[in-house]
């Protein structure tokens, strides 16, 4: 469909299935609004391959398949999944958070996961980067990453609360544009794109869609332009199954 968005850096790769829906294929949350079922069409896999995230605005991230998936009760969940097992391929929900999506070509691994402020704060995408290390050997210098459309500079003004989070952790460097009082835009695009590279993926490994949602409601869901969650797209990425060694 027309509204698939898909990284160059990592549309390179035969083997790799990646995209992100765009609003055209309506809401891929949940699975009867059929938009899940469009993506995975679109992508060319089947719906049942599709493995899903548990979002909670955290940074726990867990391997597919593994001890701790699917295992998630109540409030725990995951925000980060990897995965080498080919055929399985792992779905995040986003409405402005930035989908993170990471392949290491080396050993057929891929990883996703969502960065709201409250993950971007607590360093999902260097967790992501270091269990992808820990389950499969992945080398952080081959990694190919993608930050899918989401939220920009331009239109994430925070408050009060994210102020007070930044300041404890030290990360607003650069990353704050002033606004109205007692409000500034955040740069999370940025903010990711650091934790990755002190995580040790090269720059010039990181592709950034420039996609802002709020500014392009016409192409995604934006629950800070919209005022409600509408809708959520979905990020996709995984190893086919009948791609040879």
């Amino acid at each position: 469909m027309a509204g698939l968005f898909r990284f160059s850096n990592l549309s390179v790769f035969p083997e790799l299935v990646h995209g992100v829906s765009g609003r055209d294929f309506g809401s891929v949350h949940a699975e009867r609004a059929g938009g899940r079922k469009r993506l995975a069409d679109a992508l060319g896999i089947p719906l049942e391959a599709l493995v899903p995230t548990r979002q909670v605005h955290g940074d726990e991230v867990v391997r597919v398949p593994g001890p701790a998936y699917g295992a998630w009760t109540g409030a725990r969940g995951a925000d980060g999944l990897v995965t080498a097992t080919p055929g399985r391929f792992l779905l995040g929900f986003f409405a402005d958070c930035v989908p993170i999506l990471a392949y290491d070509p080396a050993h057929r691994a891929a990883g996703l996961a969502h960065a709201g402020w409250r993950g971007t704060l607590l360093g999902i995408a260097g967790r992501l980067v270091a269990e992808m290390a820990a389950a499969f050997s992945t080398r952080p210098g081959e990694l190919v990453v993608g930050l899918g459309p989401s939220i920009g500079p331009c239109c994430y003004e925070v408050g009060a609360e994210v102020l007070a989070a930044l300041g404890q952790v030290r990360a607003g460097d650069g990353l704050l544009r002033p606004s109205r009082p007692g409000h500034a835009y955040l740069d999370l695009w940025e903010a990711n794109r650091r934790l990755l590279v002190q995580a040790g993926v090269p720059a010039a490994r990181i592709e950034l869609a420039g996609l802002c949602t709020a500014c392009h409601v016409e192409q995604f869901y934006s629950y800070r332009a919209e005022g409600k969650l509408n809708g959520l797209v979905g990020a996709v990425i995984g190893v086919k199954s009948d791609v040879g060694s």
